[in-house]
């Protein structure tokens, strides 16, 4: 009976596992106002700064978009230390 049980236990790890191997990260498209958009793993907030999030489905549709202006993160712009604003880069 134990060993059913052990069986059971590990088969029920394992799918649970692969389950949430399965779920994408999360991710989001953060935009100002002047339409500046970057990447993000989460909604970060600047005091006085208004930044709109979308869903990677979004960033999907808009990326080809000329209307936007896409910047992407690297060593001296990081999302959680900054933000764009019309194509200049804000520490905070």
């Amino acid at each position: 009976m134990q060993l059913k049980t052990l069986a059971l236990a590990s088969a029920l790890a394992v799918s649970a596992a692969l389950t949430l191997a399965s779920v994408p990260a999360s991710a989001y498209t953060a935009c100002n106002r002047e339409v500046d958009c970057w990447h993000t793993d989460n909604r970060v907030h600047f005091k006085g700064v208004k930044i709109t999030f979308h869903n990677d489905k979004w960033w999907d549709r808009m990326k080809s978009n000329a209307r936007y202006h896409w910047h992407e993160a690297d060593n001296d712009h990081d999302w959680h230390k900054g933000y764009w604003v019309k194509g200049e880069w804000h520490v905070k």
